[in-house]
């Protein structure tokens, strides 16, 4: 990744690439407005801002290929662990501190398993038959981490992964209404009966009606939200409308909720950028499969994997 300054980025123009934070998680789209530069700060207020430094990812978004659809289709049984055909594995060789390649879990006999070959920003995780990887993933109530070896690698009829039975386990319980913290730039308006989509913020953000905020502390409940201008009043209606990448896709999201006081002192941490609450309204289908889908994968990764 290569790390930005203020100065690389185009204050009211769209973005030529997506902005990542120093893990390497998606901040803000490409061909995203930053409307000003109070709002340029807020971007880089909370660490470091790059893009993907990698040729064959000229857009930024770093994302990890081929590792199956989203739609993972029709829930089999399940096997070791619990985990399902199609689930989402983090997979790490032993003793590596790096951040976790991609794979998914397409089979499994006798407690061994078949997982697609692990990917990170598009590339092959470098492996071989005999290594031993640490590997998490979430079973719906719990994120396992375990351990297993490279029993064979196959080629045909497509490039996968043969793991021995899973060692060193460890299980993580996650609460129903799980919050993790992120880092997630946001467009913030009213909501309106012609929302329009896109075009409706690209309007909204060149009257200045449509503020840029900053997202943390995400569930599928709500966010704690931090702004560039002063908190709209307790009770007043707000619309969020923001990208997040789950399951290996950039999807745009948009939700409307009511404002809140924060929690606590955090409205008072940063006098600049005050903070606030939002409590979202219920979520339609697509909005809660893709923040539940983003929620646990966020989770899989702040999950220690065993020594």
């Amino acid at each position: 990744m290569i790390q930005l300054t203020p100065n690389d980025l185009p204050v009211g123009h769209p973005l030529p690439w997506s902005l990542l934070d120093g893990d390497g998680n998606l901040v803000l789209g490409s061909g995203s407005v930053i409307p000003d530069a109070r709002d340029l700060a807020l971007v880089f207020r909370h660490g470091v801002v790059c893009r993907a430094g990698n040729s064959d990812d000229p857009d930024g978004t770093d994302g990890i290929d081929d590792n199956g659809d989203a739609d993972a289709g029709p829930r089999t049984a399940p096997g070791p662990l619990g985990l399902q055909v199609g689930t989402l594995l983090h997979v790490k060789h032993e003793g590596e501190s790096a951040r976790a390649a991609a794979s998914r879990l397409i089979g499994f006999i006798e407690q061994g398993l078949f997982v697609t070959w692990p990917q990170l920003g598009g590339r092959d995780l470098p492996l071989q038959a005999g290594d031993t990887v640490l590997l998490r993933g979430f079973s719906g109530k719990a994120i396992h981490s375990f351990t297993s070896t490279i029993t064979a690698v196959c080629r045909s009829p497509f490039r996968y992964l043969v793991l021995s039975a899973p060692t060193n386990l460890h299980a993580t319980p996650v609460r129903k209404a799980a919050r993790v913290p992120t880092r997630l730039a946001a467009y913030l308006t009213e909501p309106a009966e012609d929302d329009d989509g896109d075009h409706g913020v690209a309007v909204a953000v060149r009257a200045g009606t449509a503020r840029l905020a900053l997202l943390s502390d995400l569930s599928t409940g709500g966010a704690l939200v931090q702004t560039t201008a002063p908190s709209p009043a307790p009770g007043s209606r707000v619309r969020l409308r923001f990208q997040l990448r789950a399951a290996s896709f950039d999807s745009e999201v948009t939700v409307d909720g009511w404002v809140r006081a924060a929690p606590g002192a955090a409205s008072q941490d940063d006098a600049d950028f005050p903070a606030f609450g939002v409590a979202f309204d219920v979520l339609a289908e697509r909005e809660m499969t893709l923040l539940q889908c983003y929620i646990y994968e966020q989770l899989l990764s702040t999950t220690r994997l065993p020594l």
